[in-house]
């Protein structure tokens, strides 16, 4: 069974401070392997009380993230994984 860390990487935020999309990554480890994969997704409009961007917490980022679309990415990112696993990549860099 593989875990998964969801890092908020960045976020887009509308003239009223209200957040409208993030860019994240979710890491599938399986405890020998790992592999990162970088998404992005729409926020829809606030139905509640909005929060002021400047108390929103990683981690309450993070929850709407994975209400949203947390499931879907873990998928893929278990489908990266094997792929990676399957490639074994052993070096990194720029051929310039």
């Amino acid at each position: 069974m593989n875990t998964y860390t969801y890092t908020i990487n960045d976020m887009i935020k509308d003239d009223n401070g209200i957040v409208v999309t993030v860019m994240f990554s979710v890491t599938a480890s399986d405890g020998t392997d790992s592999y990162t994969h970088n998404y992005q997704t729409g926020l829809p409009a606030p139905k509640d009380t909005i929060i002021p961007f400047a108390d929103l917490t990683k981690e309450g980022v993070i929850a709407w993230v994975k209400t949203l679309v947390g499931e879907d990415t873990e998928k893929q990112a278990d489908a990266e994984l094997e792929a990676f696993k399957k490639r074994k990549v052993t070096t990194t860099g720029l051929p310039w």
